[in-house]
């Protein structure tokens, strides 16, 4: 029997768990909207203003009646003017990065499966922790994980480099094997980071310009991140990405060699 007001408590927090969902989608949508940029013939508009505010002011003393038009001429051609500084204001603002802010694990997770979703083309993702995931994970983490590999069904590819730093981690990387196996574009390498220094970033690129970065709490359920969108940061990232990738051993090599030095085989 459920406890008084056990589903209404329920619903309430499926509300909570869609609102969140929405304000998210709004806001990564605010950052990803192109913006149109002054049209060709504002530029003419503007030009034509101009040259009609010179003629006028020209014509004005022998023509007392031209005051007014001038003064309408002057109007709109400022107005084209300011909107041209907008839209150079507007540029100069998507040259640099935007960013998002996830204060959560759920609002991380969430967004970054949504991106992943829509890409295109590559997911690069590294996965450094010191205790696997487990069935006590968010349900956002799991279907973030699970789009990831769907990704590399649907359309693209997925390349995913896992740091080893204990046997729990080696272990739960055998559970990556039937996924690399039945699937040709999902790809995995281990850094085994007791025996080389990597700095423990979480991070996954999506295409040619999203970033997403988490930070782990002082638990194993608390993590927080940031989206940043833009191709040169990008850029740098996926060169760090593909120098790590040179460094990591693939993952059947990986169990294999670690199957012969224990004598367990992969469970």
């Amino acid at each position: 029997m459920r406890e008084p007001g056990s589903a209404e408590r329920t619903r309430k927090l499926l509300i909570h768990s869609r609102l969140r969902q929405i304000i998210t989608h709004a806001r990564e949508e605010a950052v990803t909207m192109p913006r149109i940029p002054s049209e060709r013939w504002e530029e003419i508009a503007l030009s034509f203003f101009l040259f009609v505010c010179f003629l006028l002011a020209f014509f004005k003393d022998l023509f007392p009646f031209l005051e007014k038009g001038l003064t309408a001429a002057m109007f709109a051609a400022v107005f084209f003017v300011l909107k041209q500084i907008r839209d150079l204001r507007i540029a100069v603002q998507e040259t640099k990065p935007t960013q998002l802010f996830f204060a959560t694990n759920e609002e991380f997770y969430d967004s970054a499966r949504e991106a992943v979703h829509r890409g295109t083309q590559e997911v690069r993702v590294t996965y450094f922790r010191d205790v696997p995931a487990s069935d006590l994970s968010s349900e956002e983490s799991h279907r973030y994980f699970d789009e990831v590999v769907d990704f590399a069904r649907r359309k693209g590819t997925v390349r995913r480099i896992v740091g080893i730093a204990n046997d729990a981690m080696a272990e739960w990387c055998a559970t990556q094997l039937p996924l690399v196996r039945h699937n040709p574009r999902y790809h995995v390498r281990i850094i085994d980071t007791t025996n080389q220094v990597v700095e423990p970033m979480n991070i996954c690129l999506i295409d040619n310009d999203i970033i997403y970065m988490a930070f782990s709490g002082p638990t194993d359920q608390q993590l927080g991140g940031m989206r940043v969108d833009g191709p040169e940061l990008a850029r740098f990232h996926q060169n760090r990405f593909d120098q790590l990738w040179g460094q990591g051993t693939d993952l059947e090599d990986f169990i294999a060699m670690r199957t012969a030095a224990t004598g367990v085989p992969p469970s």
